[in-house]
């Protein structure tokens, strides 16, 4: 079997060097060259390659930290630095970092040759080793999902912390931790009741010689069975978590937990970009709104822009949506720079409110809650086991009650009095029908023009104007629907003819029309 080999190098030159040694090597194969540590670690992860060789001067993260974290996530994946250095000092440096060795360019053959096939067999080896223990380390590699906002209330926190919460009362083998590191606003622990002394600060003044008794001893264990590290109560301690810090204990409790949920914030920083860069899965929380989705954007560009997160690699969740939303999922897909996950997040009023005062998530009774959110987390790829019970039982059925009869002379006068207040009846049935069907008329005409102006927000054509809107209507109001668009194209007016009695019938002369704004997205 061919050894496998993933290049990192932004100097095309030496790439190509490096591709040219490697084709006069018997049995490897270049997987890709990549231009950033960011798509490096992405590109080892999913392809898990024998050999990395990574260019000293790559960018943006520092390579021995690169080194450190690939050496963690892929123990299996031997790495070499290609320097122009050849000083001993420097190739101290790499293989404290966790490299195999250095290869100096102007390139040598005959040095690639040996530093390849040695690098390629040891990783073959220690790939089998590996597979040999899977036992004794099955359960020990964390799925790190990180769950951002996009801005300030949109549920970010609610969602990470009753996500730990359905695993670990789901799969109680499951060891869960949640870190939060909203450093400066975070509310884990308004959410799940935990008073605590030491913080993820005190672990990160220590990282340069951490170990994991270190950050178990701040590791707090919530009755529940999951697993909390906080973040410091005094303010003026959040400098103390860096990048480099955190990147060095999420590396250590990966290997101990089965899943690792951090609350990384709304706002784009050094921190929360770290952690977006080394999770295995990354999640944006949005609230169907246009600020929301704006921030989304922004967020989004800056992660790709740093180089950390490809677009295309985060989730977006839609949370809090409602039927009557000016703003609908499949709106949000559109506008979205990141995929969309199938599932929703639905308004849910007041239902979880008794949870968050009492800072306890099993207070929440709701189990269409804990299946969307069971549904979320399989989406993203957290292990579930099997799916909760059932909804609850209907409830006992009305004992039926017993009818009586009346006399016949009370039954003949009742039968004479109906027959005489029977015409005034079916009319003001009628007149009470007609009504409801002029308030429904009125009810669908806003649901349509809604449906346009969020159709006309997108640039959609004439045609797909009205095809929304009708889309939003029953067929009964298609036949009498008419949909203008303002010529500056700021305004759109639904008006749909008032049946007589239901829709599909003969219709009054009267019309409701219904104008919506539309705000226009680039």
């Amino acid at each position: 079997m061919a050894g496998t080999v993933v290049i990192g190098c932004a100097d095309q030159t030496l790439a190509y060097d490096l591709r040219s040694q490697l084709a006069e090597v018997a049995d490897v194969e270049v997987l890709a060259v990549v231009e950033s540590t960011a798509e490096l670690a992405r590109v080892v992860v999913e392809r898990d390659p024998n050999l990395v060789l990574l260019h000293d001067q790559l960018g943006p993260e520092p390579v021995h930290q690169v080194v450190r974290d690939l050496s963690l996530r892929r123990p299996a994946s031997v790495t070499l630095i290609v320097s122009g250095d050849s000083d001993p000092e420097t190739l101290a440096e790499a293989t404290d970092a966790g490299a195999r060795g250095l290869l100096t360019y102007p390139l040598s053959f005959a040095e690639v040759q040996q530093r390849i096939t040695n690098a390629i067999d040891w990783s073959t080896r220690l790939q089998s080793l590996l597979v040999e223990q899977t036992d004794s380390t099955a359960g020990h590699r964390a799925l790190v999902l990180a769950i951002t906002g996009t801005k300030g209330g949109v549920g970010a926190t609610t969602v990470a912390t009753h996500l730990a919460w359905d695993v670990r009362r789901e799969l109680p083998d499951h060891r869960v931790l949640v870190i939060d590191l909203d450093l400066e606003k975070g509310d884990v622990s308004s959410l799940i009741e935990a008073r605590h002394r030491v913080s993820v600060a005190d672990v990160a003044k220590v990282a340069d010689d951490l170990s994991f008794r270190t950050v178990a001893d701040a590791i707090l264990e919530h009755e529940s069975g999951v697993h909390l590290l906080l973040p410091p109560e005094d303010v003026r301690e959040a400098s103390l978590v860096t990048p480099a810090a955190i990147r060095q204990i999420i590396g250590l409790v990966r290997q101990q937990y089965d899943l690792v949920v951090i609350d990384a914030g709304a706002r784009v920083t050094p921190l929360q970009a770290a952690v977006v860069e080394i999770a295995d899965e990354a999640v944006a929380v949005v609230t169907p709104d246009l600020v929301s989705l704006r921030a989304l954007r922004r967020n989004v560009g800056w992660w790709d822009q740093l180089s950390v997160r490809k677009p295309e690699s985060t989730w977006v969740l839609v949370n809090r949506h409602s039927r009557a939303d000016e703003i609908q999922p499949d709106t949000v897909a559109r506008l979205s720079p990141s995929p969309v996950l199938d599932v929703t997040l639905t308004d849910r009023g007041r239902k979880l409110e008794r949870s968050v005062n009492s800072r306890s998530p099993e207070y929440v009774e709701d189990a269409s809650w804990w299946q969307s959110v069971r549904a979320f987390g399989r989406a993203v790829g957290v292990g579930r086991g099997r799916a909760a019970a059932s909804a609850p039982a209907a409830g006992e059925q009305a004992a039926r009650g017993r009818r009586r009869r009346t006399a016949a002379s009370d039954e003949g006068s009742a039968s004479i009095e109906l027959v005489g207040v029977l015409p005034t009846v079916v009319v003001v049935c009628v007149v009470v029908v007609q009504l409801a069907v002029v308030g429904l008329t009125a009810l669908w005409t806003g649901y349509g023009a809604s449906a346009a102006a969020r159709a006309a927000a997108v640039h959609a054509s004439s045609s797909e104007l009205r095809q929304a809107t009708q889309d939003a209507v029953p067929g009964g109001y298609h036949s009498d629907l008419r949909v203008r668009r303002d010529p500056t194209g700021r305004e759109v007016e639904v008006s749909m003819a008032v049946p007589i009695l239901a829709p599909g019938l003969a219709s009054t002369p009267w019309r409701i029309t219904i104008g919506r704004e539309v705000v226009v997205e680039p």
